[in-house]
């Protein structure tokens, strides 16, 4: 049923509504620190940046230009880690002759995470790596201590104010209420528990895929919420739904393949856990830049993403400086689900 009130009718139905961001029960929180999900959100928080460096160049309090230099990202997964990276090296490098009022190299960049390390899922000594990396690049890594409290003000964390006027949340993710829709079990993160063939118990003309479906694996694990899962679920589906079309069964159950964990810090410097093979530093950079452009579609795409990164690599400078939406926070409507497949 669609939200004008038809209906559409179906033989097979796959459902890969994806996810959203998990603000842990204060949904408050999302008008003041965004998620990075879809394009939509990477233009949104570019353009609170830029803007809250606009507005530190025109304010002539020093604390009001201290908390608008101040940028706070909340969770230390590949996500916070790259984005706290950026905005470091965007601070210190890009926009450092930007401005005639404010020195951006100033500016403050912190990165709190509620565990005690970086990138849980990846080796104590890469998320060592990591944070020393990050924090050599004037990143400020805070540990061990969960944000209680997030306002258009900034932060309370370890029971202590900071004032930032950007906040970026990076610390977890909840399912699309397809589990809800269907009226079946999900997981705490609200994800359809779905069977060895990624059906809807009782239901094997449904399936749920990517963010969307908590699929166990032989080990009792769930297959981790991430693009080449999701990616690996849509071969699977389509091929199954190929051989019901063709009047055939297909039993063998769908098998997730971990190809490794990949994390970019900074310019020049990434983490790569492969199983026996872990890579940081320079090598794993070019791995992890080389992996994107290969899963770019089309030759076209790879061959204007590869020269415009050996580019901004080689001259060091980033063009883009648009603003495309109003920076304050009370005029951006809510997050809508999205999939990340």
């Amino acid at each position: 049923i669609l939200d004008n009130g038809s209906t559409v009718g179906y033989d097979t139905l796959v459902l890969a509504t994806g996810a959203t961001h998990a603000y842990f029960g204060h949904d408050d929180w999302e008008p003041h620190a965004p998620g990075l999900k879809t394009l939509e959100d990477a233009t949104t928080i570019r353009g609170r940046i830029l803007c809250a460096f606009e507005q530190a160049e025109r304010s002539t309090s020093s604390a009001e230009r201290a908390a608008l230099q101040t940028f706070v990202i909340i969770g230390g997964g590949p996500t916070g880690v790259e984005l706290a990276g950026t905005i470091a090296e965007l601070a210190k490098d890009t926009l450092a002759h930007d401005f005639r009022s404010i020195d951006p190299r100033t500016t403050r960049v912190v990165l709190i995470e509620a565990g005690n390390r970086l990138l849980s899922v990846f080796p104590e000594t890469l998320s060592e790596y990591t944070r020393q990396a990050l924090e050599k690049l004037g990143v400020e890594v805070v540990l061990g201590s969960p944000v209680t409290d997030c306002s258009a003000e900034g932060v309370i964390v370890a029971g202590k104010q900071l004032a930032a006027k950007t906040i970026v949340w990076a610390a977890g993710v909840q399912a699309s209420p397809a589990a809800r829709w269907l009226n079946v079990k999900s997981d705490r993160a609200g994800r359809v528990l779905v069977g060895p063939d990624l059906t809807v118990p009782g239901h094997s003309e449904i399936f749920v895929i990517g963010d969307t479906a908590a699929a166990m694996m032989p080990d009792g694990k769930y297959v981790p919420g991430i693009a080449p899962a999701a990616k690996q679920q849509g071969k699977y589906v389509a091929n199954l739904v190929m051989q019901r079309l063709k009047g055939k069964s297909l039993d063998e159950p769908f098998m997730y393949k971990h190809q490794g964990n990949l994390a970019t810090i900074g310019r020049g410097l990434a983490v790569i856990d492969m199983g026996h093979v872990k890579l940081r530093g320079a090598i794993a950079w070019w791995i992890w830049k080389l992996a994107h452009i290969y899963f770019l579609i089309g030759v076209r795409n790879r061959l204007s993403v590869a020269l415009s990164w050996v580019w901004n690599h080689s001259v060091g400078y980033r063009g883009s400086r648009l603003i495309m939406q109003p920076s304050e926070p009370a005029e951006h409507p809510p997050r809508k689900p999205t999939s990340t497949d």
